[in-house]
């Protein structure tokens, strides 16, 4: 693959470039809540040195909302304004419930009819891109992050991306007569965890993590 094809990362070409633009009310809102409940609901640690353990992706993220910055262990990505955007959004917001169980497309969130489409829609081409007709590839990538593979479509994963966000691809490989697909999916209760802006950019992150080198 050339440096040409690669995916762009949506982390630095978008308006919002760093952790410094995140805006101060996502930090409010964070703050503004009791750090072990906060803790508890969204399933992560919380170390008063240290702030919020998170398991993003892989990579635990130390959010300290004291000195609003997000680190993550060296020789690691460093985390942009997306991930940023994730990590508040899902500290602030995440409910009590576990996962639901049931896999739904972004259409069948509360929300989601109306909101994933046209600049919204779920970014699906870098991962097409790449893997459209190498699905083995695409599972070799994802189970670095920790995803598990699933029955359907000819390449399908489920990843835990947060504690409670349950996202799934499924990969229909491509050939000289049929375009590739690719279905996306997530627990029918990841809206009452992170906000539709927020899935929308998780979806944005781990597409690119997935497609790029």
């Amino acid at each position: 693959m050339s440096v040409d094809s690669l995916p762009v990362d949506p982390e630095t070409t978008t308006l919002y470039r760093g952790l410094d633009r995140l805006p101060p009310a996502l930090w409010d809102d964070l703050t503004g809540l009791a750090p072990m409940d906060a803790a508890y609901r969204a399933g992560v640690r919380y170390d008063p040195a240290l702030g919020y353990i998170v398991p993003f992706l892989g990579v635990d993220h130390r959010v300290d909302p004291v000195r609003r910055t997000i680190e993550v262990p060296e020789g690691t990505r460093p985390p942009g304004f997306q991930t940023g955007l994730i990590l508040l959004s899902y500290l602030a917001h995440a409910a009590e419930e576990g996962l639901s169980g049931r896999m739904v497309t972004e259409r069948e969130l509360d929300g989601g009819e109306l909101f994933f489409k046209g600049p919204h829609a779920l970014s699906k081409e870098p991962v097409l891109r790449r893997f459209g007709r190498d699905g083995q590839g695409l599972m070799a990538k994802a189970r670095v992050m920790g995803a598990r593979p699933a029955a359907e479509g000819d390449v399908s994963f489920r990843l835990l991306a947060l504690p409670k966000i349950l996202v799934g691809f499924t990969l229909y490989e491509g050939d000289d007569e049929f375009e590739a697909g690719l279905t996306i999916t997530f627990d029918s209760f990841t809206h009452r965890h992170l906000a539709l802006d927020g899935i929308w950019a998780l979806i944005n992150v781990l597409s690119h993590r997935l497609a790029g080198e």
